[in-house]
């Protein structure tokens, strides 16, 4: 099969150290690949990009630069209108205000799905072979956040009173201390260790040596790739039972999800009851890039069929990025 992945992002790709979705990306076109398909990719010009990628032209249609050599479009970005080839849609983001999407849509997880009225989903997956193999012990005494500091929704500050409520060190993979612009702001808690944007082989290590990820998000999580990233890599996961966090943390052994801070703090003071080797085996073989590829190619046999992937075209009725309450911790 001919597939062509379009996909807007503004920064290079493939991104091996940054970039949740383009990382998803990369991952299922080079399974696809294993799996004996052609993939071509459709993208804004970047310095560093595939080879024999089609460059995007913001002037013209996607009909109009989309060739015939495709036998299924794959869109990474929302798309609604008439295309001359079979297409698909993956939506990676929650709505930010009352929308109606393609019939075509697939979604990142079923609790996602559910919050844009629609049962169509694949689970985003990873190349694990990039990430090494975890340790399973750490004498090290800091937990890890993973994810961009300043956005509210991800709970830095929530994870920073947790951990220091249960007398670990925070390490934050996201953020800086001190951050200059229109959204500045400096944080002078000196139980935070900020690493700032780390990738590849430091992030690695640093989530290999962490005794746990907090999560405590306050929304739906479409996702969360810094979950699977930290399961495949044997730490497990206190968090909020928000969107996707269920559905991945599906045994007792992998972590807790609570949206009570103090049990999050009782987690982190008996870590023993989890199991990284627990942890580390969901995420090889749940959330790995071949079986997102074959749950994709599902996808595309349908619509390559004449069917729809939904029913009715998927919709919001609202914005889902509120924040969800929890409780706060106790002096």
């Amino acid at each position: 099969m001919k597939i062509l992945h379009v996909l807007l992002c503004r920064g290079p790709f493939p991104a091996f150290k940054f970039g949740g979705t383009e990382r998803v990306v990369w991952s299922l076109a080079t399974a696809q690949k294993q799996q004996g398909h052609e993939v071509k990719f459709l993208m804004r010009p970047h310095d560093i990009r595939p080879e024999g990628t089609l460059l995007y032209d913001k002037r013209k249609s996607f009909n109009q630069q989309i060739t015939d050599w495709p036998d299924v479009v794959h869109f990474h970005c929302a798309f609604s209108g008439e295309l001359d080839k079979p297409f698909v849609c993956t939506e990676h983001a929650n709505a930010d205000k009352a929308k109606q999407y393609d019939r075509n849509t697939i979604f990142i997880s079923q609790r996602h799905a559910n919050n844009h009225h629609s049962d169509c989903y694949v689970y985003n997956g990873l190349d694990w072979s990039e990430y090494g193999q975890p340790s399973f012990e750490s004498n090290s005494n800091y937990v890890h956040f993973l994810g961009k500091a300043t956005v509210r929704h991800k709970n830095m500050t929530g994870a920073a009173k947790i951990a220091k409520k249960a007398g670990h060190k925070l390490a934050v993979l996201g953020g800086k201390r001190f951050e200059f612009g229109k959204k500045g702001y400096f944080n002078l808690d000196m139980n935070i260790d900020f690493k700032g944007m780390v990738g590849g082989d430091d992030k690695f290590t640093i989530i290999k040596q962490s005794q746990a990820l907090l999560f405590p998000v306050r929304w739906h999580e479409p996702f969360g790739l810094a979950i699977t990233e930290s399961l495949f890599l044997g730490t497990p996961v206190i968090g909020t039972p928000f969107g996707s966090l269920p559905e991945i943390i599906t045994q007792p052994e992998m972590g807790l999800l609570t949206t009570d801070y103090n049990e999050m703090v009782d987690a982190l003071k008996h870590l023993d009851r989890f199991d990284p080797k627990v942890c580390h085996q969901v995420a090889r073989d749940v959330f790995n890039a071949d079986v997102m590829a074959q749950q994709y190619q599902a996808m595309y046999d349908k619509v390559l069929n004449g069917e729809y992937l939904n029913q009715a075209a998927p919709y919001a009725t609202q914005s889902l990025l509120d924040l969800l309450p929890v409780t706060e911790l106790m002096s």
